[in-house]
């Protein structure tokens, strides 16, 4: 590790592993914070398009989560230490576990609306927030959502978005200028939206697509909308984008939370909603039909 990194930071356990890095946790020497550090070996990085996420990575975190946590709903990048062969980000060290682990830990019961609600709002926030600072996540999924949670349990889960390293910059932004699309088939299966498959430049709203199918395995127990025994089945299913919601499944599910993933996942990206629509629906603002959406009286 760097010598710089090693001597403002101490090392711990490890706590997670990807393809390409590893992440350990780590306490501040100055201050005894604890944090997480990232660490990607670049050297096994083998063609152009895992180098430039790499280089990427730490940059459009920090652009993502903003200057003086502008966008708490992102994990913040704190430090970036570079040697030889390796990258080493320090983060935000959240206390719970991952969106993924946190449904599994359920058995197959479904999260109840007013809980998943809460979880969806706060996703969307954190993805508004990329979009206005011109960033794409593109690979929003259980996984990369991490959750802090109360030790004391009187307080819901805080929901911070993780992982950048499949992210992309489209341009413009808060100061302006002209967005670009992005390009390449960047995700996982399950979770990548239509035009991410069928090739071409696509936008922001791609993660909206993919929140949408979190939303999904969060009120169903953990199935997904679209499934396939390989990734080109997967793919096909996604091309088709045939959402259903079976019985078994959704029974309990009320109208409002169906008409919002029918929003987000939606093929038409023009009619698909954005993060900020996302934000306005009537089962994100009755807290899952938790209380009465006040609207304001005509005039």
């Amino acid at each position: 590790m760097s010598e710089q990194l090693k001597r403002d930071y101490e090392i711990g356990e490890e706590i997670g592993r990807g393809r390409f890095g590893v992440v350990h946790r780590c306490v501040s020497r100055a201050t005894g914070e604890p944090f997480a550090v990232k660490s990607v070996d670049r050297s096994l990085l083998a063609d152009d398009l895992d180098r430039a996420l790499a280089e990427l990575e730490p940059k459009l975190a920090r652009l993502a989560g903003g200057e003086g946590d502008e966008n708490p709903g992102v994990v913040q990048v704190r430090a970036v230490y570079e040697d030889d062969a390796w990258t080493h980000t320090v983060m935000d060290l959240c206390t719970g576990p991952d969106l993924l682990d946190w449904v599994r830990l359920r058995r197959g019961a479904p999260v109840p609306e007013p809980d998943a609600a809460r979880v969806v709002a706060q996703l969307a926030e954190a993805l508004a927030g990329c979009h206005r600072r011109g960033v794409v996540h593109r690979d929003v999924k259980p996984d990369n959502v991490l959750l802090d949670l109360d030790p004391a349990g009187e307080t819901p889960p805080r929901v911070r978005l993780a992982d950048f390293g499949s992210a992309a910059w489209l341009g413009g932004g808060e100061g302006g200028g002209r967005r670009r699309g992005a390009e390449g088939l960047v995700g996982t299966p399950h979770y990548v939206a239509p035009e991410v498959v069928a090739g071409g430049e696509y936008g922001e709203k791609v993660d909206v697509w993919s929140a949408g199918v979190v939303m999904y395995a969060l009120l169903s127990g953990g199935a997904l909308p679209f499934g396939g025994e390989t990734p080109a089945d997967v793919f096909a299913a996604v091309l088709r984008g045939s959402l259903r919601f079976p019985p078994a499944l959704f029974a309990g599910v009320s109208p409002a939370a169906k008409d919002l993933m029918r929003r987000m996942m939606c093929r038409d990206v023009s009619r698909r909603f954005s993060a900020e629509q996302v934000l306005r629906h009537p089962w994100i603002q009755s807290g899952g039909g938790v209380r009465e959406v006040v609207r304001p009286t005509p005039t």
